[in-house]
C-alpha cells in the first residue's frame, strides 16, 4: 500500500539561490544536502510534512505556462502579503478559482523562474 509522495523534483539553475529562496522566503528547511556527482543532492521540506522537494541542477529553466509546483496554504492572501513584504512579485492573483468553488489561488515565480501555484482550499 502506498503511503505518501516521498519527493517531487523541480529544476534549479543555482542551488544556493534556490535553497535561500525556499528556506528564507517560503520557510522550508533543508532536509538533506550532500554531494551528488558534479552537483548536490538537496531536499527541502515544509516543517511537519512528509513529502520533500528535490532540486535538480539544470543549465536553464524554460518559461512555463503551467505550474512546476503547487503548494497549499492556510490563507493564500496572507501568504501573498508576506511574500510581497519579502520582495517576491505576485505573478497572478490572489483570486477565487474559476475551476473549483472554495479555492483561492495565486502564482509566483521562484528564484529560478519556476512557476509556483499557491492555493487555499476551503474546509481543508
Amino acid at each position: 500500500m502506498l503511503t505518501h509522495i516521498h519527493f517531487q523534483t523541480i529544476g534549479v539553475v543555482d542551488m544556493a539561490r534556490a535553497v535561500a529562496f525556499y528556506r528564507d522566503i517560503l520557510g522550508m528547511s533543508v532536509e538533506r544536502d550532500a554531494p551528488y556527482g558534479d552537483s548536490r543532492w538537496i531536499f527541502m521540506a515544509i516543517p511537519g510534512a512528509r513529502t520533500m522537494l528535490h532540486f535538480d541542477q539544470r543549465a536553464t529553466i524554460e518559461p512555463q505556462d503551467k505550474p512546476a509546483l503547487i503548494l497549499a496554504a492556510d490563507d493564500v492572501d496572507a501568504v501573498c502579503d508576506d511574500l510581497k513584504s519579502k520582495g517576491v512579485d505576485i505573478h497572478s492573483g490572489p483570486d477565487d478559482a474559476p475551476w473549483e468553488p472554495g479555492v483561492r489561488w495565486a502564482m509566483i515565480h521562484d528564484s529560478e523562474g519556476n512557476l509556483v501555484l499557491l492555493q487555499t482550499v476551503a474546509g481543508q
